[in-house]
């Protein structure tokens, strides 16, 4: 896990961090292992294997697999199943072939298929709204409370049939090295194929009121090039170059059933094509060329010195055609109405409900920028090292493919300073690893998600805007340390100050709106999922049993101050302070050859909310996704 700006080897859109996840390559010689876990709180099971080795003595493969089955945690009475309910196999192939002493080819193939029932695990919560919404209960909350159902944030909700998702991934990369005496000549080559389709009902009722398709297709393919110096004591290298396209297919389609009262007077003619239906069929297309390059310098043995750029050129454009017509599913396409008068009051009737409008669109953009770095270390000995850093970040625009009143849609690039300086130590014999780090990002024209409450389905759709300014600052400080050789703790923590600097123009919460207040200042606000505090506690004991067997417990503590997670601040949205345990007890042989493992999660069954929307047509109320409940599962691995 790299924190921070990755400029230089990462590529645009890399400006928070990266997860860097390398899958195993075959060893020279055959092993792998069996890995089993049953979930009993939401029985559902998981079952992964691997196994490869040398073929002959030039090649190796290895095959790797998993199958997850079973339910969720989410009692979705509507259908009669626990949400997600999910079906998930996912497979990977990997050749390594040494033709010459100098000359590597490692291909990677990957597949995942995945289909869910259940969709967003979300729940009605707020319903009635706060006594701040003097109109109380309205919308679909008032039509869920006459129906009787679920309203409240305790795993249990009544939705209709039909809502999950299908996934369909394909994975290719070969990457091709050639190491010479001073040198070594890498070329990544990565193509994706996805194929996806997720229905969201919109409404949180049985009832078909408002329900969203969103399928996309997408295409990615990649070409990189790098020359790395061989080590040298006091002056080393790494630059290349970046090549890559994306076409992604991603329309939008709605079903507003929940405006036929609307359909009479003016509209009375639409009626007869109740319920109501839009597109947003959008086709991206998007090219980025970029060169890097990373100089080391040591002046001195205990001072390292590196410098580098990366300049990238990004191309995008969007075809857009959006209409409105007619609902023939509760998920899926629109249907045009048979002749351009229908669909002219339809745009008419959009229009006027905030739904979408009749229009062709097309646009096109191109982003360039230089990206430098510059990191300074200072090492007096192998224990301690002293660094500064300075990484300058960079993320694209694009562009809003649900703007639905016919103005701009393109957001503007995003740009981050971020400097670091810190410290990391090993002490007393290496028992004790700790490291301190400060940290201070300055973003411009920051890219946020915004969601618009002016509609009908109010609150549903997110789009992307661009924030004047923003400063995330703080420490975090991370330790491990040895107590004994049977036990050892860790500790690690991180203090956020995260504010807008320069945002005037901010959409409105559902009371703001309601107040008169459609448009708020957040400057000088906290941003979204920004706790001024949060940590992790961790302790592992491991006891002998006799000559041959082990018994490990280690158990973790998760703790955080309150967030806001609402893209406007709102005051109902807030994930209070909370502490979370979770622990594992394992038995098995010392060399571990095979083990058996009691796994628990979220022992005290907090409820912590991770995400919330506005329940449409219902001011003041929510539809609230939380964390799993506590569940515990039962683990076996064999290695071989």
């Amino acid at each position: 896990m790299l924190k921070g700006p990755q400029s230089v080897y990462f590529g645009n859109n890399a400006i928070a961090g990266v997860f860097n996840i390398v899958s195993r390559d075959p060893g020279d010689t055959a092993d792998g292992y069996v890995r089993a876990l049953h979930d009993f709180d939401f029985n559902r099971s998981t079952v992964e294997a691997a196994y490869g080795g040398p073929v002959t003595d030039t090649l190796a493969i290895r095959f790797a697999g998993s199958a997850i089955r079973g339910d969720g945690w989410l009692l979705d009475e509507g259908i009669g199943v626990r949400v997600p309910s999910v079906k998930t196999y996912v497979g990977r192939g990997t050749l390594l072939w040494r033709p010459a002493d100098r000359l590597t080819l490692d291909v990677k193939l990957q597949g995942e298929h995945t289909r869910q029932i259940g969709n967003v695990s979300v729940q009605i919560a707020d319903c009635p709204p706060a006594p701040a919404f003097v109109a109380g209960a309205a919308g679909f909350c008032k039509s869920s409370l006459a129906a009787g159902a679920d309203v409240v944030l305790n795993d249990v909700r009544s939705n209709g049939p039909g809502q999950g998702y299908d996934l369909d991934n394909q994975l290719y990369a070969a990457t091709l090295s050639y190491e010479a005496d001073a040198f070594k000549l890498t070329s990544i080559t990565g193509y994706s194929d996805l194929d996806y389709e997720s229905r969201l009902d919109g409404d949180g009722s049985v009832p078909v009121l408002v329900h969203f398709t969103f399928p996309e297709m997408s295409h990615q393919f990649s070409q990189e090039l790098r020359l790395d110096s061989s080590p040298a004591e006091w002056f080393s290298y790494s630059t290349g170059a970046y090549f890559g396209t994306e076409n992604i297919h991603s329309p939008i389609y709605y079903n507003y059933r929940s405006v036929n009262p609307f359909l009479s007077g003016p509209f009375a003619a639409l009626s007869a094509f109740a319920p109501i239906g839009a597109e947003d069929d959008a086709e991206q297309k998007s090219k980025t060329d970029a060169l890097y390059a990373s100089l080391t310098f040591k002046p001195i043995k205990t001072v390292e010195i590196s410098v580098g750029g990366r300049q990238s050129w990004v191309k995008k454009n969007i075809d857009l055609d959006q209409f409105l017509g007619t609902a023939s599913s509760p998920y899926g396409p629109a249907q045009p109405f048979p002749d351009p008068t229908l669909t002219a009051l339809a745009g008419q009737l959009g229009k006027r409900l905030g739904l979408g409008i009749n229009a062709i669109r097309f646009a096109e953009r191109s982003d360039e920028h230089f990206s430098p770095s510059a990191i300074v270390s200072f090492k007096p000995d192998d224990r301690l090292n002293f660094y500064a850093k300075y990484v300058n970040g960079f993320k694209a625009g694009g562009f809003n493919s649900t703007e639905h009143a016919g103005g701009t849609f393109t957001f503007q690039p995003e740009y981050v300073d971020a400097y670091e300086a810190g410290i990391k130590g090993a002490f007393f014999d290496h028992e004790l690893n700790t490291s301190i780090a400060l940290f201070y990002n300055k973003f411009r024209d920051l890219q946020t998600s915004v969601s618009n409450l002016t509609g009908v389905a109010g609150g549903a759709i997110v789009s992307v805007a661009n924030v004047g300014g923003a400063v995330a600052k703080g420490i975090e400080f991370e330790s491990r340390l040895r107590v004994t050789q049977r036990l050892s703790v860790g500790l690690d923590v991180s203090l956020l100050h995260s504010r807008y600097t320069d945002y005037p123009n901010a959409g409105g919460t559902a009371l703001d709106i309601a107040q008169g207040h459609p448009i708020i200042s957040l400057t000088g606000q906290p941003t979204r999922y920004a706790p001024d505090y949060s940590g992790n506690f961790d302790v592992r004991y491991e006891h002998g049993i006799g000559s041959r067997y082990r018994l490990v417990l280690a158990g973790n503590m998760f703790f955080s101050a309150s967030y806001n997670f609402s893209p406007s601040n709102d005051p109902f949205q807030v994930q209070g302070s909370y502490v979370k345990f979770g622990s594992m007890l394992t038995f098995g042989p010392s060399d571990n050859r095979w083990e058996l493992s009691v796994i628990g999660k979220n022992l005290t069954d907090k409820k912590i909310r991770i995400f919330a929307a506005t329940l449409p047509t219902s001011p003041g109320s929510y539809m609230v996704a939380t964390e799993e409940p506590r569940n515990i599962s039962l683990q076996v691995r064999y290695r071989f």
